[in-house]
């Protein structure tokens, strides 16, 4: 990164119903955020129900279980991270029920080939 450029954050963003995810993408749009990946996310409750035999049981502790998630991930100007969070909490809700999907964020000490706006 250049001298002066933003400082910058890479948020991470579990989501579990795609309606959700689409909601976030467009809210990205509108505050200014072109990147973003989405990729196809199963939770360890998921996979040990599912894939384990011995764990099959133990599926009805975890809440919404059955359902596969998406995990989103964009560098992002670190200005615009409470707007971002206060839309996705709009979206999903607060993140006090357990289960109901993860959101963090961490500092991005180098990137390259992000568009010319966010260097």
């Amino acid at each position: 990164m250049s001298e002066g450029a933003p400082e910058l954050e890479l948020l991470f963003c579990v989501v579990k119903d795609y309606r959700q995810r689409d909601m976030i993408l467009e809210g990205f749009l509108e505050l200014g955020i072109t990147g973003a990946t989405i990729v196809d996310a199963h939770g360890m409750a998921q996979v040990l129900g599912k894939d384990v035999p011995i764990f099959a049981g133990l599926s009805s502790l975890f809440p919404r279980g059955s359902s596969d998630s998406s995990l989103i991930f964009s560098v992002l100007d670190k200005r615009k991270r409470d707007d971002v969070i206060r839309l996705i909490e709009d979206v999903l809700g607060n993140f006090d029920v357990p289960g109901s999907g993860i959101l963090f964020t961490v500092a991005v000490a180098h990137v390259r080939g992000l568009a010319q706006e966010i260097r």
